[in-house]
């Protein structure tokens, strides 16, 4: 609620100013300069500054992970002498763990400044995006699917969950749009644009095993299921990728004199897909880096991310 207060709160700051803008520009502009001649000058060709605010929204999805764990019986501090295991058990890595998590949709605050130049109604534009998302906890069940960690499910392990909290992006497109001229302050248009997207998502996962050393299957001798039960593996990063992305844009500016518009934009972003690895925060509630003398790796990834935003513009021709 909070976060979604703050997102109305900018863009009422952003209505006030245009609107406080544009009642100080009509009172300067002259009687005898009409609101058709300022479009067309508004359009006139060269260079000019934008910058948006509004909001944004994400469709749910879905978070595939995986570690390169090579299994609780292989732990060398979990099982000391690796006991209860035969030489072949531990002597090659066996499969990636693998499961997923269901992410339900989110919604955020996206913010623009751009730079471009118009020619006759064309318009080419380098334009910088940040946006922010906050996903939805809770909602979909998470899937383990590798055979071993299926197995410890039924049995041991009382806690599987996990998901994505934020998604930051710092984005830069190269947009071309084309301007629908009227006899009117009013100019729609169409745009699409190709970039960059260095984004980040806070992911959380765990794992947490019975407390109760009788439920613990995964060895037999009661002291190793005693030094087993309640142990927790937690995985909780900030995990980075860089994306390409593509867009497409609809919006109508409105001319308030020769130099300075408001008006208001609709945009349709896709991204390419996520992937970054991070050492467990802990692993079986110790270090990753120990266990079987390397780094025990956890990683997410997830297929094309997308959203929609809507935002109100202000832009200065000079």
């Amino acid at each position: 609620m909070t976060h979604r207060i703050g997102v109305l709160t900018l863009c009422l700051i952003v209505v006030a100013v245009t609107g406080r803008a544009a009642a100080q520009t009509a009172a300067q502009m002259s009687a005898q300069t009409s609101t058709s001649a300022s479009a067309q000058a508004l359009s006139q060709n060269g260079w000019y500054l934008r910058t948006n605010l509004g909001f944004a929204v994400a469709p749910g999805l879905t978070v595939h992970a995986r570690d390169n764990d090579w299994g609780t019986r292989c732990d060398k501090l979990s099982n000391p002498g690796l006991a209860e295991t035969t030489p072949e058990e531990c002597a090659s890595p066996p499969p990636p763990a693998e499961w997923t998590h269901e992410v339900g949709a989110g919604d955020g605050v996206q913010s623009v400044l751009a730079l471009g130049y118009t020619w006759n109604s064309l318009r080419f534009e380098g334009e910088y995006l940040y946006r922010t998302t906050t996903y939805t906890r809770g909602e979909g069940e998470g899937q383990i699917l590798d055979a071993v960690t299926q197995e410890k499910q039924q049995q041991e392990l009382e806690i599987i969950d996990g998901g994505l909290e934020d998604l930051l992006a710092h984005s830069v497109f190269a947009n071309v749009y084309y301007e629908l001229k009227t006899n009117s302050p009013y100019t729609p248009y169409i745009g699409v644009g190709v970039g960059l997207s260095s984004t980040s998502l806070d992911y959380y996962g765990r794992f947490k095993r019975n407390d109760d050393p009788a439920a613990i299957s995964t060895f037999l001798h009661p002291e190793r299921k005693a030094r087993l039960a309640g142990t927790t593996t937690i995985g909780r990063h900030k995990m980075n990728d860089l994306l390409t992305a593509y867009q497409a844009v609809v919006g109508v500016d409105y001319a308030l004199s020769g130099n300075l518009g408001i008006g208001a934009k609709v945009r349709w972003s896709k991204f390419s897909e996520f992937d970054d690895e991070e050492l467990w925060t802990q692993l079986r509630s110790h270090a990753s880096s120990v266990g079987r003398g390397f780094d025990v790796m956890y990683g997410i990834s997830t297929d094309e991310l997308s959203m929609v935003g809507v935002s109100l513009n202000m832009m200065y021709s000079f």
